[in-house]
C-alpha cells in the first residue's frame, strides 16, 4: 500500500486466495547438529527459537560497532524533515567458534529516540557486556542486553544488538534465519513511503505495480 497524505494506491494487484493444501505449513522438524550448552550433539524434534534460547550456550569472542553512514542518490523530504544520508550503527559479534553476525541499529532522529552518537555509545556497553560476559543460555544473554537497552528510549540500538546475536547463533547451528522463524511464505505485506512532491516517482511506483 502506497499512502500519499489521503491518496492510498495499491501496490499489486489483489491476490488469488490460497487453497488451503497450499497455505504454508509450520516447520515441524528442525535438525541442529551442533552441541548445546556443552551437551553432547544431537537431534531436537519440533525445535523452535524459544528452544534455541533454552539451549543454546553463547561465548562471544569479540564484539564491535561502528558508524554506518550511506549518502543517498537524492534527498527524501517529508512534512516534518529531510534526509540526504543514513546515519545508522553497525554491530558485529563473533562467537567462540568462530561464526559471525551482523546488526544494524536503524537511527532516524525524527523517529527513533536515538541519534547516532548515543547509539554509538550504548552500542558500545552492550559490545562491553557481551565480551566480558562468561558462556551462557541465549535467552540470558538477550535479557541482560534488554536490561542496559531499556524500552523505547534504546529499542533501536537493541535491536541492532539482537540482531547480530541471532544471526551468529543460527549460524553456529548452520540453520538459515528464516527457518528458524517458521519457514517462509511465496508473499508479503509491507508499506512504502515516498516524497510527496515526488510526481515522477509515484507515476513510475503506480503504473510499474500495475504492469506485472
Amino acid at each position: 500500500m502506497l499512502s500519499i497524505g489521503s491518496l492510498c494506491l495499491s501496490l499489486r494487484t489483489p491476490p488469488k486466495p490460497l487453497k488451503p493444501s497450499k497455505t504454508p505449513k509450520p516447520i515441524r522438524k528442525l535438525y541442529a547438529t551442533k552441541a548445546m550448552a556443552g551437551s553432547n550433539p544431537k537431534k531436537f524434534s519440533t525445535f523452535e527459537f524459544r528452544d534455541l534460547m533454552e539451549t543454546f550456550a553463547v561465548d562471544v569472542k569479540r564484539a564491535e560497532n561502528r558508524p554506518l553512514n550511506v549518502p543517498l542518490i537524492a534527498p527524501f523530504t517529508i512534512a516534518s524533515s529531510r534526509l540526504d544520508k543514513v546515519e545508522n550503527v553497525a554491530i558485529r559479534i563473533e562467537l567462540s567458534d568462530g561464526c559471525v553476525g551482523w546488526g544494524e541499529a536503524p537511527i532516524l532522529p525524527f523517529v527513533t529516540a536515538e541519534d547516532q552518537s548515543t547509539a554509538m555509545i550504548k552500542a558500545r556497553e552492550a559490545c562491553e557486556l557481551l565480551k566480558n560476559s562468561s558462556s551462557m543460555k541465549l535467552g540470558l544473554v538477550l535479557e541482560r542486553v534488554s536490561e542496559i537497552l531499556p524500552g523505547h528510549e534504546f529499542a533501536s540500538v537493541r535491536a541492532g544488538v539482537e540482531m547480530a546475536l541471532i544471526d551468529a547463533v543460527a549460524k553456529s547451528i548452520n540453520v538459515p534465519l528464516w527457518i528458524l522463524f517458521g519457514g517462509a511464505s511465496d508473499s508479503i505485506t509491507t508499506d512504502i513511503t515516498v516524497q510527496f512532491t515526488s510526481r515522477s516517482l509515484l507515476h513510475h511506483v503506480h503504473f510499474g505495480a500495475h504492469a506485472k
